[in-house]
């Protein structure tokens, strides 16, 4: 019962990220509003870039994804493992195919003033946030096989990378959020085609 219950939660989920990504579209179709502009002045900082937040930028580089499958496969855990490998080139292909239509500039190419962190792109797409995506996707994979306490430890890492990305100048705040609909979507999605273990397992 608590499995049903559980994938029942997963495809709502899915439903309503997807609602959520999609609806953003017209949004970001266009160049940042005032406001949007507003706020990443603020996250993006003119005082030098925080050596920190290079720490939880790296759960959204993308060997994290295939490490996850690895692990899956060396603990024994089959849910895990084949969620894991198929999420990258799905997120990839999601991220990609919309960065394709939606065509958002960089904040470089729109912010006279944007100050560039640690080797922040100025080329592609800015819509979504592929970190933020990979780093979200990873933590819904991840979060079935974690204590409940540790799942708060999640959401914050997940929260950081975005705030990273923005931070560094790579982005604009609705990319970050952009990126966490699509990694939580992606993620909740192949939990329910997956399946989970149960509790304990």
């Amino acid at each position: 019962m608590l499995r049903v219950r559980r994938r029942s939660v997963d495809a709502w989920l899915a439903a309503a990220t997807a609602a959520g990504y999609v609806g953003l579209g017209p949004l970001v179709g266009l160049d940042p509003t005032r406001l949007e502009r507003s706020v990443f002045r603020a996250m993006n900082g003119r005082s030098g870039s925080v050596p920190a937040l290079r720490v939880p930028q790296q759960l959204g580089t993308p060997w994290l994804l295939p490490a996850m499958a690895v692990t899956g496969f060396l603990t024994g855990r089959p849910h895990l493992a084949v969620a894991a490998a198929t999420a990258l080139p799905l997120e990839k292909a999601l991220e990609v195919g919309v960065k394709e239509v939606l065509q958002r500039r960089r904040p470089a190419n729109v912010v006279a003033d944007v100050v560039l962190h640690d080797d922040a792109p100025t080329d592609g797409g800015s819509y979504p946030s592929g970190h933020a995506a990979i780093a979200a996707c990873a933590g819904m994979l991840a979060a079935p096989y974690l204590p409940t306490y540790a799942v708060g430890a999640l959401v914050t890492a997940v929260a950081a990378t975005t705030f990273a990305r923005v931070h560094q100048g790579a982005h604009f705040p609705l990319d970050g959020l952009g990126g966490i609909l699509m990694g939580v979507c992606t993620g909740a999605l192949l939990n329910y085609t997956f399946g989970l273990p149960e509790v304990g397992d």
